[in-house]
């Protein structure tokens, strides 16, 4: 056995090479070109079948039911976002500047619950809570507010709800990422030179978030567009949502082609809405966010 003596030893070296990082990254690239690049491929391929280009992409926007499912799905997920960053805004900057232990341990828990559970469970719950006989009408009931029970369920503003319930974690993360590289001291010192706290916030605190904050807007509604089991479960088999109406391409129309151009056309509002909001706080703003 050959002796290593210290001068002798090389210290380890924590950086892969090219082939070696290759090798580790190539179950996840071929992942993602399986799962991701082959499907986004053949949905426009589908879209496309039997030489029509852009005949049924320009039905998804000219049919009464298809446009109006678009419009529901936008319109809801529009106040999803406005929900989500309220919401995640309150938790996430709570969290930045609270030196509350109990505080901060209430707050992610709040914030962590959800993405522990199951969609069913999620869902289920809200709809519990919706109902009839919940707790939010025998409360009005009980306090005199109402004669009888509010009908809360199968409504957009129930898609709202078990929608945001499910997103704003997310809204919550992003968001504390960006603001936890803002220095509580730079606060402190504008207010120490006459700034109010809203002055302070909006001045300093705010051109250094705003770029997580779009981004977390982004990222909220990139998701709420692809809801599909919480528009059925708390909207009602027949609401007007895109993904609704998909399925039902799908598996009552067997209309595949007419699905994939409708999956096409939420992809690429997707696409736009990334691409405008990195247009316009600028990729570097949404790195140094998130970094």
């Amino acid at each position: 056995m050959t002796v290593v003596t210290a001068k002798e030893a090389k210290p380890w070296d924590h950086r892969a090479g090219v082939v070696t990082g290759l090798l580790m990254a190539a179950p996840l690239l071929i992942g993602l070109v399986l799962f991701v690049g082959y499907p986004l491929v053949r949905i426009f391929l589908d879209a496309s079948s039997g030489g029509d280009l852009f005949g049924r992409y320009a039905n998804v926007l000219s049919d009464d039911v298809s446009r109006r499912a678009l419009l529901a799905t936008l319109r809801t997920s529009a106040v999803v976002v406005l929900v989500a960053t309220v919401l995640g805004t309150a938790i996430a900057w709570t969290l930045h500047v609270t030196e509350r232990r109990w505080l901060r341990v209430l707050l992610w828990t709040v914030a962590l619950v959800p993405f522990w559970l199951g969609v069913i469970v999620k869902n289920y719950s809200i709809y519990l809570m919706l109902s009839a006989n919940g707790p939010i009408n025998g409360l009005l009931t009980d306090l005199g507010l109402i004669d009888r029970p509010l009908n809360l369920l199968y409504t957009q503003t129930a898609i709202v709800v078990g929608i945001a319930y499910s997103l704003v974690p997310y809204a919550v993360l992003s968001l504390y990422a960006a603001f936890m590289h803002i220095d509580k001291e730079l606060l402190n010192a504008a207010q120490a030179l006459g700034a109010s706290r809203v002055r302070a916030l909006a001045t300093v605190a705010w051109p250094l978030a705003r770029g997580g904050v779009a981004a977390s807007m982004a990222l909220v509604f990139v998701l709420s567009i692809g809801f599909y089991v919480t528009p059925i479960l708390l909207g009602g088999a027949q609401t007007p949502f895109m993904a609704t109406q998909i399925s039902q391409q799908i598996f009552n129309l067997y209309d595949y082609p007419g699905a994939a151009a409708s999956a096409a056309v939420l992809l690429l509002i997707a696409v736009t809405v990334v691409g405008g909001v990195l247009a316009l706080v600028g990729g570097r703003t949404v790195k140094a966010a998130l970094r």
